[in-house]
């Protein structure tokens, strides 16, 4: 009944919010659209899903579960792995049902029937990016509707800025009643063209698929489990290895790569066996030698001895015609290029060069797939696709530009010697101190700092490298410091980014925790039980004697020692390690075991309450988890510039704010105009950081301290 009112109280405020309504039911809602959400665990890949039953029915992508009346596991929001089989899946549309093998009542969300969205609506996009992270509920991100489609996830789909990635495949697209509106199925290298299932296709075929009849093909092959988990390419890199040591003595780069050993990824593999022990019979590709830049068909470097190399042109030239024709993008380009053959190059320098191209081994294919999870589906935008303005319109940004009206004279763009911005500061007092991103600047001879026009020289004062804060100073008056507000924001919280030409708005993604260097962030696996003790045993036997316990963990408040011996697990006899985590893994957070422990020659009796397992970071380097984050951070790549230095950081509010690296250093602000974080790094697509200004208090008095002491 609590819910139903609070549903009730929001529909005057849902078609005509303020940023305060908006802050109050994304935060609201936030918690149940979470507990809904759930990661689905199949051929060693995961993906999303959100159940729309208390009997467990759940509604995910086609391409998670690929077929109808597969085994799967489902993970749910509170810890428990559940299994499931796989009901209908229609490929035509994306869409595809699955049922969860066991008794309810599970968490569930309504979902419409009909189009009740348009254009401009704000939504909530939820799901496991990257797969289900050891201790990380799944994400909340906002977005706005550009485009309200009913008909598939891939023609006259739901189009939205809520950014999603691999992993949040088959997750739920919320509206700001908590209905379940569309499926996330696709997305394009732009960050704001996120495309859904519109619920109304899935409900047209509702029956079929509820007894389990297939549509269409799938558009991408999923995975198998060896594919994704075994050393990939072990093949090639056996072949790789066997050529090194033939061919060493002849090649300095072979001897330097004996030297130092280094994990290389297939193409170049791939690139040393064509050069040692070429293949006659390979498939041949045209090669004219030119590099160039994403977009438009500027020339960036040249292949020494290629056609190119022997022509007039220089890295730097913008191709303007081939053959005659007007060219503007690199795409057009590479499509005449591919077909081979003699072609007329003309230069913005007014000259015109004839290329024949030498032939050389055709580029393989080595299909990545991102370890653990299955990929998103990318479908690169058509003219017609476009993502939503950056902001809303003008009854909503009204409140927003006071508070942008008000940092003016505290965020200041440091720029190089060429006037290019490349991080911003925040002033932290009027004296001229300020705090920046220290990554980008550290090697920056001549900074400078704009400030009303005018540049002023920027004395880089500390750095702490923990955090990569600077501390800055710069020779100007009349700069506002800003004012903090220590406390912690909520997940779902509505903030804004000012600053840049539009202010940016977005919410807490999750709550605040580490940001763990690339491949020491763990996934959740069934091998590694989501219930946790808290304890860890000693390696110098296999019997399960505890060596350390977790501060605040059950086993600490049960009053487990160091040093005690766990010999049965809930009436089960435990002779090793291994047994035990046998037996955790049949087992939920929240359940109450009973432990039996030898301590000296006591045996004691315990009863704790298993907990959820926290975010914690690999204690060591993890290969699986370093393919998926080069993956997912190559994805992100498409759509945006990322920061150098995107992680490694001890404690971080994670949001989805579209950041550009030059906008780090800016402060993260809540509605009331206070500061609750500095911008650190735009991590990935779906993910922007920033260091809490709970934690800045103690960073700035140590650098304050280290300048003095300097």
């Amino acid at each position: 009944m609590k819910t139903l009112l609070f549903f009730l109280s929001l529909i005057g405020t849902v078609f005509s919010q303020t940023p305060k309504d908006l802050d109050r039911i994304v935060r609201k809602l936030a918690p149940d659209l979470v507990d809904a959400t759930v990661a689905i665990i199949v051929n060693g890949g995961s993906g999303s899903g959100v159940i729309v039953s208390p009997e467990g029915l759940v509604i995910t992508a086609a391409h998670v579960t690929n077929d109808p009346k597969k085994q799967m596991k489902v993970l749910l929001s509170d810890g428990r792995e559940l299994p499931a089989t796989s009901l209908g899946v229609d490929h035509e549309t994306d869409g595809a049902l699955l049922q969860i093998n066991a008794p309810g009542p599970f968490p569930f969300r309504p979902y419409v029937e009909t189009k009740t969205y348009k254009v401009d609506d704000w939504v909530i996009a939820t799901g496991h990016p990257g797969g289900p992270v050891v201790g990380r509920p799944a994400p909340v991100r906002l977005g706005r509707i550009s485009e309200a489609g009913t008909k598939s996830g891939f023609s006259d789909a739901i189009t939205s800025s809520a950014m999603v990635i691999s992993g949040d495949s088959g997750g739920p697209l919320y509206n700001l009643k908590g209905e379940v509106i569309g499926i996330n199925s696709n997305i394009s290298g732009s960050w704001r063209i996120n495309k859904h299932v519109p619920l109304p296709s899935i409900v047209a075929r509702w029956d079929a698929l509820i007894a389990g009849e297939a549509f269409g093909r799938p558009m991408q092959p999923q995975q198998e489990a060896e594919d994704l988990f075994n050393e990939p390419y072990a093949k090639l890199r056996e072949r790789f290895e066997d050529a090194l040591s033939k061919h060493s003595e002849n090649d300095p780069e072979a001897m330097a790569l004996l030297k130092k050993p280094r994990l290389l990824d297939p193409h170049h593999m791939q690139k040393f066996i064509d050069r040692w022990e070429p293949d006659p019979e390979a498939p041949k590709s045209p090669q004219y030698g030119l590099q160039l830049e994403g977009r438009a068909p500027r020339i960036t470097s040249i292949v020494p001895n290629s056609p190119a190399a022997k022509s007039e042109l220089i890295p730097g030239d913008v191709i303007t015609e081939v053959n005659g024709k007007l060219v503007s993008r690199t795409t057009d380009l590479a499509l005449v290029l591919r077909q081979g053959g003699k072609v007329s190059l003309t230069i913005n320098r007014g000259k015109t060069v004839e290329l024949k191209p030498m032939e050389v081994i055709a580029r393989k294919h080595f299909p990545q797939p991102v370890a653990g999870v299955i990929d998103m589906i990318v479908i690169e935008p058509t003219d017609g696709d476009k993502g939503p303005d950056q902001m809303p319109k003008k009854d909503f940004t009204g409140a927003l530009e006071l508070i942008q009206e008000k940092f003016k004279n505290s965020i200041i763009p440091l720029k190089n010697e060429r006037g290019k911005t490349l991080v911003s500061a925040t002033v932290i007092h009027e004296i001229g101190q300020l705090i920046t991103k220290a990554s980008e600047i550290a090697d920056i001879e001549d900074l400078n700092a704009t400030v009303n026009g005018k540049d002023y020289p920027v004395t880089i004062m500390a750095i702490d490298e923990i955090t990569d804060l600077a501390l800055i100073n710069i020779d100007v008056k009349g700069l506002a410091p800003v004012s903090w507000e220590p406390k912690e924001p909520k997940v779902g919280q509505l903030l804004i980014t000012p600053g840049g030409k539009t202010i940016l708005v977005g919410v807490i993604t999750q709550p605040a925790r580490n940001a763990p260097k690339k491949g020491y962030e763990l996934n959740h696996t069934s091998e590694r039980p989501s219930a946790y003790l808290g304890v860890t045993f000693s390696a110098e036997t296999s019997t399960p004697v505890i060596e350390t316990i977790e501060l605040g963990s059950p086993a600490d408040k049960i009053g487990i020692l160091e040093g005690d011996q766990i010999i049965q697990f809930e009436g089960f006899p435990v002779s090793t390690v291994e047994a035990l985590a046998e037996l955790l893994t049949k087992r939920s957070p929240g359940e109450k075991v009973e432990i039996l422990i030898k301590r000296g020659n006591e045996e004691v009796k315990v009863k704790p309450i298993l907990d959820v397992r926290p975010a914690t970071a690999a204690g060591s380097f993890d290969r699986q988890a370093s393919q998926r984050d080069g993956r997912l951070s190559e994805l992100s790549a498409r759509g945006g510039d990322l920061s150098q230095r995107r992680d490694n950081f001890p404690y971080v509010l994670y949001h989805d704010q579209p950041l550009s690296p030059r906008l780090t250093g800016t402060p993260l602000v809540n509605l009331q105009g206070e500061v609750v974080g500095i911008n650190i790094a735009r991590a990935m697509r779906h993910r922007s950081l920033a260091i809490p200004t709970l934690k800045l208090d103690r960073v700035i008095e140590k650098l304050r301290t280290e300048a003095l002491d300097n």
